[in-house]
């Protein structure tokens, strides 16, 4: 392949999706730092050639030149999209539109519609797989609360790029939205809201900011303060994303009946989940988890099918639950 047509393909990559752009200066100076010696004219020259070919525009109003591809375009180029590929997108586009704001989605849209027609090609068995693929959360399935797009196109460019960011936010307990610098340090996704983990400027400790409850958000060019031990996953483990009851975690030992209970087989408490088959009907489990309402309102939930062990003061505490509970149902049947 000639060195020109090399240096179309790599600038073409470059140019980002409407309504993001890049001037013919900026591409001059990525081209540079790839080794690329060409002048900004010959970029422009270039760019016009490939718009015949490529739905490619241009913002001509401004100086130097805005350079975009079409908000809805797909690019075929080689490689194309193969079958495993395709089928990705499809997943992913079911797993995705629960999660995201339809903006965000719009980004992927193209990418989406490419993998269903090459789904559809051939008339390809995999071309029915959107028809017969659903994707169902577990709980009542309430409605999510709306994110505003700008708030997570923000948050996710300044994880990405390890930069702060400026949101405007409303706590539960604040009086008024409150203008916050943030320094991001992950996003969980736990149905049916979208947290970002991080610190906030001026506060202590690492805070959970629910991202439907920003209404603004702007990047600071600005380095993260980030601790060098912080570790995601271990800070989900903790318990930390859990209506916290105490900072000590909890070591539990639980007698479970089976069936009703064989999931925890396949999928543990906790890392250090340890089982024991004590007959047909019955297995034990030890495991350290977080002191959560969480983990409250499971053993609640799982009191028919369920003996807690260890530790004594949980069992009771369970037990004064159901108690309490049975009472208010009683007396809502004699009422």
């Amino acid at each position: 392949m000639s060195n020109t047509a090399v240096r179309y393909l790599t600038m073409i990559r470059m140019v980002p999706r409407f309504p993001k752009f890049i001037t013919t200066t900026e591409l001059a100076i990525r081209l540079e730092e790839l080794g690329f010696s060409v002048t900004k004219r010959s970029i422009q020259r270039d760019l016009e050639k490939l718009s015949v070919d490529f739905p490619l525009s241009v913002n001509e109003d401004t100086r130097p030149f805005q350079w975009f591809f079409d908000r809805d375009a797909t690019l075929n180029i080689i490689p194309a999209l193969d079958l495993p590929a395709a089928l990705t997108f499809e997943l992913a586009k079911a797993y995705l539109s629960p999660v995201l704001p339809s903006r965000a989605l719009s980004h992927l849209k193209p990418h989406f519609d490419e993998a269903h027609r090459t789904l559809l090609r051939e008339r390809n068995p995999l071309g029915q797989w959107p028809d017969r693929v659903r994707v169902i959360n577990r709980g009542l399935g309430g409605l999510r609360p709306a994110i505003d797009a700008d708030v997570l196109e923000t948050v996710t460019e300044a994880l990405l790029r390890e930069f702060r960011c400026k949101l405007t936010y409303q706590a539960r307990n604040w009086a008024e939205p409150e203008e916050i610098a943030v320094h991001p340090f992950g996003l969980i996704f736990r149905d049916p809201n979208v947290y970002l983990i991080g610190t906030i400027d001026g506060r202590e400790g690492i805070r959970q900011l629910v991202l439907h409850r920003a209404t603004g958000g702007e990047l600071i060019q600005e380095p993260v303060e980030r601790p060098e031990d912080f570790d995601l996953d271990l800070y989900i483990h903790s318990g930390a994303m859990g209506i916290l009851k105490s900072n000590e975690p909890i070591y539990m030992k639980l007698r479970c009946d089976k069936p009703v209970l064989n999931h925890l087989f396949e999928s543990p408490l906790g890392f250090d989940q340890l089982t024991q088959d004590i007959d047909d009907t019955t297995f034990d489990i030890s495991v350290t988890v977080g002191d959560t309402q969480d983990l409250r309102w499971w053993l609640t939930a799982q009191a028919e099918h369920c003996d807690i062990l260890e530790p004594v003061w949980l069992r009771e505490q369970i037990e004064a639950t159901l108690k309490k509970g049975l009472a208010r149902t009683q007396r809502a049947g004699v009422q």
